[in-house]
C-alpha cells in the first residue's frame, strides 16, 4: 500500500487539512489504515477515492450490480437440479464474449458456436477434452444477437493457444476472452433470469 504525507494528500484530494481529520474522526476503521512515519502522519494513497463524489458514485453503481447478480446466482441455486445449478458447479477455465459484425440471426450464432467447438475438438483430438455452454442474445443498441459462452479446457498448457484460435476464428469479430471466474462471469451468465428465452446449448 502506497501512502502520502499530509501536504501531498490535500493536494491530491482538494480538501483542506480540517475537512480530512473531521472525515478521519467518522470512521476509525478508516484512520486505522493511516500510519506515523517519522512522527507525522502519512495517508494510504487508495483512500483520495473517498473524497471523490464521482468516483464514489461509480463504485456505488457497481456494487449495486454485483449485489443484483448474487441475488439471482442465490434464486437460480436454490434449486440444485436446475441447470444453472449444475452449470455453476462445474469448472471452467474461460469465459469469451462474441460480438459479430455481421448482423446474425439465433440460426447463425448457434451455427457458429458448434463450429468453434468442432474445430477445437478435430484440432486437439488426443490432447484435450473440452466443454462449452453458451446464450445467444440480442443487442440492445442495433440488431443482430451476439454470444456469452464458458470453455473447460482439460489440459491447462494449452489455454493460450485456445485463446489464440478463438481470436483467429472470429478474427471479423470483436472477441473478449478472460479467464472464467465463477464470482463474476460465472454469475452473468447463469444469474441473467436463468436460461428462459434464450437460445443456449450445452456441449461435451
Amino acid at each position: 500500500m502506497k501512502f502520502e504525507n499530509l501536504k501531498e494528500f490535500i493536494k491530491n484530494t482538494k480538501c483542506s487539512k480540517s475537512k480530512i481529520y473531521r472525515f478521519y474522526k467518522k470512521d476509525e476503521d478508516l484512520f486505522a489504515e493511516t500510519k506515523l512515519k517519522n512522527g507525522k502522519r502519512v495517508f494510504p494513497c487508495d483512500h483520495a477515492k473517498y473524497f471523490n463524489s464521482e468516483v464514489m458514485f461509480s463504485e456505488n453503481k457497481i456494487l449495486k450490480k454485483e449485489n443484483h447478480q448474487m441475488k439471482n446466482l442465490l434464486d437460480c441455486l436454490v434449486d440444485r437440479n436446475s441447470m444453472p445449478s449444475v452449470l455453476y458447479g462445474m469448472e471452467w477455465s474461460l469465459f469469451i464474449t462474441v460480438a459479430y459484425r455481421a448482423e446474425r440471426n439465433k440460426k447463425s450464432c448457434f451455427k457458429q458456436m458448434h463450429g468453434l467447438f468442432e474445430a477445437l475438438i478435430l484440432k486437439y483430438s488426443g490432447h484435450s477434452s473440452f466443454r462449452m455452454f453458451f446464450v445467444t442474445e440480442a443487442f440492445t443498441n442495433r440488431v443482430g444477437y451476439h454470444n456469452h459462452f464458458v470453455l473447460h479446457v482439460e489440459n491447462k498448457k494449452i489455454l493460450e493457444e485456445i485463446t489464440k484460435d478463438i481470436t483467429t476464428y472470429f478474427r471479423y469479430d470483436r472477441v473478449d476472452v478472460e479467464p472464467y471466474n465463477r464470482y463474476e462471469a460465472g454469475l452473468f451468465y447463469i444469474s441473467k433470469g436463468g436460461l428462459k428465452n434464450e437460445d443456449w446449448d450445452f456441449l461435451k
